[in-house]
């Protein structure tokens, strides 16, 4: 099958190898790789490329420089819904950025350095894997921003660490280090930063020898199970946080983020 064509590419690097170990580096770092419009619409769509790929046996999905993902790009966000771009709720990119996640048939092994927070928090635990160093942190900050949880994150979060932990970092916005993630069962290792590249290598490469037809058949069937346990609380959830996209609270929210404040919600 062709093989993946990294010029189609601005906001994400792609890194092939031999050994069939591909990286995908989400590519803004001026922003903490926070995710631009353009951006989300490249990682939407790069998974079918990857499956189609016969030369890729396994992806590590990471951030260029000490970030993973600080979330939405707010700035450009908050530019653009003052222009009067958003006209009404869209809820179809989040689906196919998670759905064709899931959908790809290929390992999946986010590497985590520093901030995944919002929207990408949801990216890196919709991975098979999550291997994080030490100083990273994990935070689904919708409600800080004024906005429902959404992402994926009242989908996915509820599976990895039970409801009453899920609810009580949905509704409260707080981080939660890498160390502590790993203990929970948010993510699969917390491993100091200097041995983080070299162990997410290790385990790349321990999936790239293995049979490749039985380990994405593997994974196709969890996900599958994963798909059926949460697609009405996903779609609930993104229904709710399309909703408040259009609130004075996360108005409010998105200016007092920009303008390193804290904000003042009113419930309106």
């Amino acid at each position: 099958m062709p093989a993946i064509d990294p010029s189609k590419y601005e906001w994400i690097k792609i890194d092939k190898r031999d050994d069939g170990v591909a990286t995908l580096t989400l590519n803004n770092p001026t922003k903490k790789n926070a995710l631009s419009r353009p951006m989300h619409r490249e990682l939407q769509f790069i998974w079918a490329d990857v499956d189609m790929d016969d030369d890729i046996r396994v992806v590590i999905l990471t951030g260029e420089g000490n970030a993973f993902c600080a979330g939405t790009d707010l700035s450009v966000q908050d530019a653009e819904n003052e222009a009067g771009r958003v006209k009404k709720p869209m809820t179809g990119a989040a689906r196919r950025l998670f759905w064709n996640m899931l959908d790809c048939e290929k390992p999946i092994i986010a590497k985590v350095r520093g901030p995944a927070y919002g929207a990408g928090v949801n990216v890196a635990i919709a991975a098979d894997m999550v291997i994080a160093a030490e100083g990273a942190r994990f935070c689904d900050s919708h409600v800080r921003m004024g906005i429902a949880a959404g992402d994926g994150g009242p989908a996915l979060w509820p599976l990895l660490i039970g409801f009453h932990k899920a609810k009580e970092y949905m509704m409260t916005g707080d981080p939660i280090d890498a160390a502590k993630a790993a203990e929970m069962g948010l993510i699969n290792y917390c491993v100091p930063d200097a041995e983080l590249d070299d162990f997410v290598d290790g385990y790349a490469k321990k999936l790239a020898a293995g049979a490749p037809l039985a380990i994405n058949y593997s994974k196709m069937s969890i996900n599958l199970m994963i798909k059926q346990l949460t697609a009405g609380a996903f779609e609930m959830s993104q229904a709710y946080d399309q909703l408040t996209l259009f609130t004075k609270d996360h108005a409010e929210g998105t200016k007092a983020f920009l303008e390193k404040r804290a904000p003042k919600f009113t419930g309106q």
